[in-house]
């Protein structure tokens, strides 16, 4: 009962487990990583008592990522963990993949070497039988990355070449950028600096192609510290320098002290107080993601506390609500009770009637727009506008689809698998999954089949 009257409150009070999902969406594609935080956390002690587990798990995916990336490591890691629970609980290996590699990736972050190892090698075992894929190349490249950190240089660069090669394939530029990044770090360990040096040329070009500001002030990063090797500390700072404003750019605090920090090193002789300037910034920056990462971690707090107070609102009122109906049922007598549930049904069979009118000549009316959903001709738009007037005057107001659910439903109906569709289009299967719940409910559908066929009417 307390379950339910919480889903009842979220959904008169608050933004539903869809809208709160497309709202966070918007803002995570436009790398808007503290407004993401904000807006799900605002949403996320609602989103779990509606019970909606696959919206719950793209919150916390998405809010994972948004806490990584600006440096909340393990708010990062509590939210992944969560979501990596439900992935279990669904048993998709895809998804329980996607939340191990980036466990993985904030293992990464924490030096955390040994464990980040496990959880990548145990990704990379969920993924490997789906197909050689974007997602499997992501997986070698952490794995890549991990390796790298714990020593294991060969094996490292095997990963990176496997990855690289599976996206070079599939014609992904950005991705095949990434990949090339992630091989030249496995080339500067080995010493194979001239090999790594060309890789990131190419990247940076890409990176810089299509405004990447992260991957690119990674790039300059790495080219910094190729410089630094052969004994360029000029050109080294050059390189460092730009990755420092590129990183500023994007807000991204651990970069900023991880390229400072790289800055002092290689000024330390030829620039002795610009690179105590630059070790005073780390200390600095090292200091404000302490204070972030403490400051979520009240927040957290408080969400909790807050759902408590609900709870014990809701079973105070639960009490009082049982109070009154013993009241009512010591007062009321077998006759009256009788009389007013004659009369209700009386009411209710009347209401029913009216009601089963009003949805058949909403339902036609509403067979007849979504016929014409696709069509862009004048006379169609108008015939829609003036169906949708009527629907809104009877009390129904279907949503059209947007752009991307479109082009979803298109492939879907062409008989796409969601993965299919997710590579199609380089999401996740689980955001193609997301739409096509979306547009189930805008359409009013409950199947694949029944989105066929108004495609085939259309």
């Amino acid at each position: 009962m307390v379950r339910l009257l919480l889903v009842v409150w979220s959904l008169l009070a608050n933004l539903t487990p869809v809208q709160v999902v497309e709202k966070a969406g918007a803002l995570f594609d436009e790398n808007r990583w503290r407004e993401t935080v904000d807006v799900i956390n605002e949403s996320l002690t609602d989103v779990r008592a509606s019970g909606d587990t696959d919206n719950l798990a793209e919150c916390l995916s998405m809010l994972s990522i948004a806490y990584f990336r600006l440096g909340a490591f393990s708010s990062a890691w509590d939210a992944q963990w969560e979501c990596y629970q439900l992935d279990l609980a669904s048993g998709d290996a895809g998804n329980i993949s996607s939340s191990l590699n980036t466990l993985a990736g904030i293992c990464l972050a924490m030096e955390n070497y040994e464990e980040g190892e496990r959880l990548i090698r145990e990704a990379i075992r969920y993924e490997e039988p789906l197909g050689e894929s974007a997602a499997l190349a992501v997986r070698y490249g952490m794995a890549s990355d991990i390796l790298l950190k714990q020593g294991t240089t060969q094996e490292a660069i095997a990963f990176a070449e496997k990855a690289l090669a599976i996206d070079t394939a599939a014609g992904r530029p950005v991705q095949t950028a990434i990949r090339q990044s992630q091989l030249a770090a496995a080339y500067i360990e080995a010493g194979r600096l001239p090999d790594a040096r060309k890789l990131l040329d190419a990247a940076a070009s890409t990176f810089g192609a299509v405004q990447d500001l992260h991957s690119l002030a990674v790039c300059r990063q790495q080219q910094g510290m190729i410089a630094a090797k052969q004994g360029d500390f000029r050109q080294s700072a050059h390189y460092l320098r730009e990755g420092l404003t590129l990183s500023r750019q994007t807000g991204e605090l651990l970069l900023q002290r991880n390229i400072s920090q790289d800055l002092a090193v290689v000024l330390k002789d030829a620039d002795p107080r610009s690179a105590v300037g630059y070790m005073q910034d780390v200390v600095v920056l090292s200091d404000t993601l302490f204070r972030q990462e403490m400051s979520h971690r009240m927040a957290e707090l408080a969400i909790r506390n807050d759902l408590a107070l609900k709870e014990h609102e809701i079973a105070a009122q639960q009490d009082a609500l049982r109070t009154d109906r013993r009241r009512l049922v010591a007062l009321g007598a077998v006759a009256a009770l009788l009389l007013a549930a004659t009369v209700l049904l009386l009411f209710r069979l009347a209401s029913l009637r009216r009601q089963n009118r009003t949805l058949q000549e909403a339902s036609a009316l509403k067979d007849k727009m979504i016929a014409m959903q696709s069509s862009d001709d004048p006379a169609a738009v108008e015939e829609q506008d003036r169906l949708r007037a009527m629907l809104k005057d009877m009390g129904f107001l279907p949503e059209k689809l947007t752009v991307r659910e479109r082009e979803i439903a298109l492939l879907c109906s062409q008989g796409l698998s969601n993965k299919e569709v997710a590579e199609r289009l380089n999401l996740s299967p689980r955001t193609v999954e997301t739409h096509k719940n979306n547009i189930f409910r805008k359409l009013g559908i409950n199947s694949t089949a029944e989105l066929v066929g108004l495609i085939s009417k259309s």
